[in-house]
């Protein structure tokens, strides 16, 4: 249940996996991610998933006008709102009054359309494989009993608890904090993460190597702000989580008194853990959560942790720790010693439980989920068969995903994609080329890192091999367990070795699209490679405002706020001049200043330091795209398609792909915990500050959208 640091993990993100790096995600949220770890807000990604496509045909032919349906909605136009005062619901405004979110949803939207569609692909596969009766060890045997075992409900209602019970008994059989440390590390074999957070990944500093991270960690809720903040929403957030670790251990056996009493104490554990923590916005400097320390020296200054043993028994032989907030480990070293022996054993009994809790009978489910509801604003638990597909991608990715692909990934779909992203690399380096805040010698080296870019495409060019787990059609938690270790053995298990700039952090179903700064790669998996957002008979307009914009934005993913303080290699390295630095961050502070104002719900704001990565890959993606775009036949025209002209149905497609519907429990949580912005201000921030935007709707002074030239923000 450990949430990772916004900096280190796939935003939306990291999946069960535990991929911890600094990830930069199109999408708010990845619905096959945090199954295990965060099964809470797992419920949340499955609930908002927002999805693009990146196929592409021919990047200079117009399309036909007179073909039968223009791909562009226009029945979602509200005529009633100008484009020039609020251009997001004037594109989608009729859509939004004319559509409900269905019970099971915290939002709705375009991209909720695809992903259902892809969910319903993925279930017609592994109904088949379920039924094949497969050969033992294929992919087919692995993925079809997992999820033969998973949609076994009368079995998993008739076990109830009991496929935890020796693991309840290892907790309750704790004796001393050695004990203690003990169990977070066999906790952590299954690739649970109670107490901090620690993975495998690249030194920031050395983007050859594989080394042991250690983060701050151990919180049920998403952050140090459900913590801390005072308003009256986030206070009862927190009532209600301390009522549900109550629940949750009630349900394990404690009678209903005790475990009322046990569940403040497990809360202040989470308290103190969370004072110890930085702030999300404090976690986005890269260079003040990097900490090189020696084992020795690290074990000396907090000796009450037997790091010796700890690293032993998960699994690390190196003499050096990467250490992202050494002060949550002094805390964390005073609590193993302050905090009551029974305190942590219910902490880690009430965490082992939530993990698994979406797996096990339907108190338990029921109990999660109504949890997971104040932060969704979802009134119905979605189907089984949804829930339990998107878990098996998530666990068995890879087997899933050659069958995927096999079925619904046509090859060609490649080089189509390969040829956009190309055109969008040169629109960018023409950009920064003309650049006026910006030395020449940066930007030589920011063309270095902008053409060494690699660009990963629908699906891995090797696949994991899968032998090892024990897959078993009879017991679903076991089946949890087993692929658990595999992916936790499989990522320790590469430090020391060579990186795999290969390697993929998504699963090829999933609709995503990613940065990697470690490895300077963008990577846009099979599942975003599909309609509604591309056409292969749509023109080129509307394929450049929406796909194009995708590209575009995990392109400027290498050069935000963190992007850009990595080197072309994926290193840490300070690249620039220090007044070319200067120069970045007053225009990266407008962008700041932009979305600080922007109003969400009431007076909720959007946090511009929070969400300024993702804002300014934001502002960045549509301003390349728009500048690849002229260069195609009908950039360079001005012919009406539908009765709009070529920049208009750019500006239009942008809107279209961020059409969505939210809960308001939803946007709170969102706000206090994601690094991107809401969908109206990923229209029209970009769109005022994009000057053809202005031209295409004959925007004025006094119109709402209107922002002087010193106003607009645009660092790329």
């Amino acid at each position: 249940m450990a949430i990772p640091s916004p900096f280190k993990t796939i935003q939306m993100f990291t999946s069960h996996h535990k991929t911890n790096f600094k990830n930069k995600n199109f999408l708010p949220f990845s619905p096959q991610l945090n199954l295990i770890m965060k099964p809470r807000f797992a419920y949340a990604n499955l609930l908002l998933a927002f999805c693009f496509i990146l196929i592409f045909t021919s990047c200079n032919q117009i399309k036909s006008s007179s073909s039968e349906t223009d791909l562009l909605d226009v029945k979602g136009i509200d005529s009633s709102v100008r484009p020039q005062d609020d251009f997001f619901h004037y594109v989608n405004g009729t859509w939004i009054k004319n559509t409900e979110i269905p019970a099971s949803e915290s939002a709705w939207g375009a991209g909720s359309i695809l992903y259902q569609s892809t969910t319903q692909n993925l279930k017609a596969l592994l109904d088949s494989c379920a039924k094949l009766n497969a050969a033992k060890g294929t992919n087919e045997q692995k993925v079809g009993d997992f999820y033969a075992s998973a949609m076994d409900s009368s079995a998993i209602e008739q076990k109830g608890i009991s496929p935890l019970q020796q693991d309840l008994q290892r907790i309750a059989a704790i004796q001393n904090a050695n004990d203690v440390l003990h169990e977070v590390a066999t906790e952590y074999n299954t690739n649970l993460s109670p107490m901090f957070n620690f993975y495998a990944n690249q030194d920031d500093k050395n983007s050859n190597a594989i080394v042991a991270h250690f983060n701050q960690g151990g919180l049920g809720l998403p952050n140090k702000d459900f913590y801390t903040k005072q308003d009256a929403d986030t206070k009862n957030i927190r009532d209600a989580y301390v009522k549900y670790i109550a629940k949750i251990l009630a349900l394990a056996g404690d009678d209903s008194n005790t475990a009322e009493q046990e569940a403040p104490e497990v809360m202040q554990i989470e308290y103190q853990l969370a004072n110890a923590s930085k702030t999300p916005v404090e976690l986005r400097d890269p260079e003040a959560n990097y900490h090189k320390i020696a084992v020795t020296d690290f074990a000396k200054q907090r000796s009450n942790i037997n790091w010796q043993q700890l690293l032993s028994e998960l699994g690390v032989k190196q003499d050096t720790l990467f250490v992202g907030q050494p002060e949550f480990y002094t805390a964390l070293n005073s609590m193993i010693q302050s905090v009551p022996l029974n305190d942590w054993k219910n902490y880690l009994r009430f965490h082992l439980i939530d993990s698994y809790a979406p797996y096990l009978s339907t108190a338990f489910v029921d109990a999660n989920f109504n949890m997971n509801k104040l932060l969704t604003g979802a009134k119905e638990l979605q189907p089984r068969w949804k829930r339990m597909t998107a878990l098996t991608d998530n666990l068995l990715g890879d087997a899933l995903g050659q069958l995927y692909v096999k079925k619904y990934f046509p090859p060609e779909a490649k080089q189509r994609i390969l040829d956009l992203i190309n055109n969008l690399q040169q629109a960018y380096k023409e950009r920064i080329e003309q650049l006026s805040w910006m030395s020449d010698s940066t930007k030589q080296k920011a063309l270095t890192k902008l053409n060494a870019i690699t660009k990963k495409i629908g699906y891995p060019d090797k696949w994991k091999d899968y032998s090892s787990i024990e897959i078993n059609k009879n017991d679903f938690i076991q089946n949890i367990k087993n692929a658990s270790h595999f992916i936790y053995d499989y990522n320790i298990n590469k430090i020391g070795k060579p990186v795999d700039r290969s390697e993929w952090f998504m699963t090829p179903p999933t609709i995503d699209a990613y940065y990697n700064p470690y490895t300077n790669d963008i990577n846009f998996p099979a599942g975003i490679l599909q309609p509604p957002f591309f056409y292969k008979d749509g023109d080129d307009a509307l394929n450049y405002g929406a796909i194009g914009v995708v590209i575009g934005h995990e392109m400027t993913h290498g050069f935000d706020d963190q992007g850009r303080q990595y080197d072309a290699q994926g290193n840490l390295k300070n690249w620039w001049l220090a007044q070319d630095s200067a120069n970045f961050r007053k225009k990266a502070d407008m962008v700041v200043k932009q979305y600080n104002n922007s109003v969400v719900l009431d007076s909720l704001h959007i946090n511009g330091e929070l969400t300024q990565g993702e804002n300014i890959a934001d502002v960045g993606g549509v301003a390349i795209a728009y500048q690849a775009f002229k260069k195609t036949d009908e950039g360079k025209s001005n012919e009406k398609i539908g009765g709009f002209t070529p920049d208009q149905r750019f500006c239009m497609a942008l809107a279209e792909i961020w059409r969505t519907k939210w809960r308001d429990e939803r946007v709170r949580s969102f706000i206090m915990s994601n690094p991107h912005s809401v969908p109206m201000y990923r229209v029209n921030n970009p769109m005022a500050d994009l000057p053809a935007f202005y031209s295409a709707f004959n925007v004025k002074p006094g119109d709402k959208m209107y922002l002087p030239d010193s106003a607009r923000a645009q660092v790329w």
